[in-house]
C-alpha cells in the first residue's frame, strides 16, 4: 500500500475526514498521474470554540481539499475575495509554494493553507 493511501486511511481513523472524503481522495489518486510526491498541502483551521482541523495531503490531491472545507468557512473565504478552488488548482499544477492563505477573521477563526 502506498504512503499516500495509508495517510488517507489514517485520517479517516483519526476522524479528520469522512469515509466519503477518503473515497474521493483515493479515486483521485488513481486518476492523477504521479507528480512531485514531495510537495504537501497543509490546511489548518481553528475556530474560536477550540475546534481544530488539520490536514496534510499530497499536493497532487489539492483540488479535493476544497470539498472538505465546511460551507460556512468557504463563504467567509469568498467574502474576502479568496477563491479556494482556484488556489488549490494552482497548487495541484505546481504553480505555487509557501503560505497561500493566512486569514484571521474578527470572529476568531483562523485559516492557513501552506504548500511545502
Amino acid at each position: 500500500m502506498s504512503e499516500e493511501r495509508l495517510q488517507i486511511l489514517e485520517m479517516v481513523r483519526d476522524g479528520k475526514i469522512t469515509p466519503e472524503d477518503a473515497v474521493r481522495l483515493l479515486d483521485e489518486l488513481d486518476e492523477t498521474p504521479n507528480q512531485d510526491l514531495s510537495r504537501t498541502v497543509r490546511v489548518n483551521i481553528k475556530d474560536p470554540g477550540g475546534r481544530k482541523i488539520q490536514l496534510a495531503l499530497p499536493a497532487r490531491l489539492a483540488s479535493s481539499i476544497a470539498g472538505m472545507v465546511p460551507q460556512p468557512l468557504r463563504a467567509k473565504l469568498n467574502d474576502k475575495g479568496i477563491n479556494l478552488d482556484e488556489i488549490l488548482k494552482a497548487v495541484q499544477q505546481g504553480a505555487t509554494r509557501g503560505p497561500i492563505v493566512d486569514i484571521k477573521d474578527p470572529g476568531g477563526t483562523v485559516v492557513e493553507v501552506i504548500v511545502e
